[in-house]
């Protein structure tokens, strides 16, 4: 049997500058959520004045996609190119793709300007689900406080005095990287499963592991006995996605949010609370 595991996209360039709706000093409200294999979904995404369309919300992308059907559908014109690359790619799988600058987002009571999206195919992430239109990454996220809640199921956005231990986080090629027990982890809501990079797997892991990203797949391994510490408390063990390959300078691996309750990203302060 041949596993398929999801992985976030990120631009093999330097982050491209976006204008973004200006930080908020209180909450503005929440969105209801689906969950699907650990990944938050939301149905009420706007592009321009035209939606509501349903989005994977991807914290460990560094861009924003949209279906290449839906863009020519609202009218989207490609102003730039850029190179995508994945976490799974190599120095040769990385595929030119167009992009639009100018657009405005809004997603319950929030909105974004100046937004840029990357237009694709989304084949791989139509193998999650068919009817996923497109991706918010942090070419939008960066843009806002928030609080994206699992187990609730609810996306709230604004800035909120919250109580626990505060893990401040940097950012690596526009993505929020925490620093834990396993080395500098990029915050993934798009990832199915902890991904270590620079591992070899163990030797009698399943050879037929396929991670699977708009870049292409890649035929990964297992590590297990892999303990996750953050601020000095045990938040999850067990076996992890082993890259042998490194292709992000300065991020060791991508930490799924679906092993918390909720968390709460402070981008105007830089810290993340976990719960």
């Amino acid at each position: 049997m041949r596993f398929r595991l999801q992985a976030s996209i990120r631009v093999s360039v330097h982050p491209l500058l976006v204008c973004l709706l200006a930080l908020s000093a209180f909450p503005l409200g929440a969105v209801k959520l689906q969950i699907l294999e650990g990944r938050p979904i939301v149905d009420g995404v706007y592009v321009n004045g035209s939606g509501p369309y349903r989005f994977l919300i991807d914290t460990g992308s560094n861009v924003n996609l949209i279906e290449t059907g839906l863009a020519r559908k609202i009218g989207m014109i490609p102003t730039f190119h850029v190179e995508l690359a994945s976490t799974a790619g190599n120095a040769t799988a990385k595929i030119l793709t167009p992009g639009t600058d100018g657009n405005q987002i809004e997603l319950g009571a929030v909105k974004a300007g100046g937004q840029k999206f990357l237009i694709s195919s989304l084949e791989a992430i139509h193998h999650l689900s068919p009817g996923i239109q497109g991706v918010l990454g942090q070419w939008f996220f960066s843009g806002f406080d928030y609080i994206l809640d699992l187990r609730a199921r609810r996306l709230e956005f604004g800035k909120q005095e919250r109580a626990g231990t505060r893990s401040p986080f940097t950012m690596i090629n526009a993505r929020p990287v925490v620093a834990t027990s396993l080395g500098d982890l990029a915050l993934d809501s798009g990832s199915a499963s902890l991904v270590l990079f620079g591992i070899q797997p163990d030797p009698d892991s399943d050879p037929r592991t396929e991670l699977r990203t708009l870049s292409g797949s890649q035929r990964v391994g297992m590590v297990s006995g892999r303990p996750l510490i953050i601020e000095g408390r045990k938040v999850w063990g067990g076996s992890a996605v082993a890259m042998p390959l490194r292709n992000e300078p300065g991020v060791d691996g991508l930490m799924p949010l679906s092993l918390f309750k909720s968390i709460y990203v402070c981008n105007s302060e830089r810290y993340v609370l976990f719960n």
